[in-house]
């Protein structure tokens, strides 16, 4: 998996965190911050298992997602099938970030059906560590535009591990914002312009990782030059 794009996936996850994920995870990891607490244990390997697990979900479709591409030649070895393919996976992305620089209205997932919440009510009454990582698992295939952008990013790479790491860099860039929430920082939720803002500038990494693809594509088509700086291979 390229560098840039790892990279430029943790700081999407890390700026959209703070945009998207508050708003819509918020609610999610207030209920499992009062879950920690009912347990009267020491918070951080509580939080350490639900984040983890929440990224294991990540890692384990961003390898399913990895491992498709795979199957059509992605990586050193595209051909002409996977050269387009890439194209049509960097356009999907760059849509996903238009929705978040709000230039169309798409990618903005909300509702979780009835299910979730009666779900969601199920779990809590678990309680412990074992509903804390369920939580996690839960939040981890909770409907979202900006994990599907990134999962394309995944789909790219081309190969299992490829994916995986794509994902893992993702979900370890929405971990700092959400334990600063569960931390108490909820204000941070009520300062809309500076979610707003952050919201947009994860919109221009998903371009920017959009068009990379994109350009790998066209490169391997042999319509454009491959490009690196030193031994960072951008397409």
């Amino acid at each position: 998996m390229n560098i840039s794009i790892l990279s430029a996936l943790f700081i999407s996850g890390l700026l959209g965190s703070f945009g998207h994920c508050l708003g819509m995870c918020g609610p999610l990891i207030l209920m499992v911050s009062a879950q920690i607490k009912k347990t009267g244990k020491q918070a951080a390997p509580l939080w350490f298992l639900y984040h983890g697990s929440r990224i294991f979900v990540y890692i384990v479709l961003g390898s399913i997602v990895g491992g498709l591409g795979s199957l059509i030649g992605f990586g050193s070895s595209l051909s002409k099938v996977a050269g387009a393919f890439s194209i049509l996976l960097g356009l999907g992305i760059i849509l996903f970030g238009f929705s978040y620089l709000g230039w169309i209205p798409f990618g903005k997932l909300k509702g979780f059906g009835w299910w979730w919440g009666n779900t969601i009510n199920k779990v809590m009454e678990i309680g412990g560590w074992r509903g804390v990582i369920i939580l996690g698992f839960m939040n981890g295939i909770l409907p979202c535009g900006l994990v599907y952008s990134a999962l394309l990013a995944a789909a790219a790479s081309g190969s299992i591990s490829g994916g995986a790491a794509a994902m893992f860099s993702f979900g370890a860039g929405t971990v700092p914002v959400l334990l600063v929430l569960a931390m108490g920082a909820s204000s941070i939720r009520q300062r809309a312009k500076l979610r707003s803002t952050l919201t947009k500038i994860a919109g221009i990494f998903m371009l920017l990782i959009g068009t990379q693809i994109i350009l790998r594509g066209l490169s391997a088509l042999h319509l454009v030059s491959g490009f690196k700086i030193g031994k960072v291979v951008l397409w």
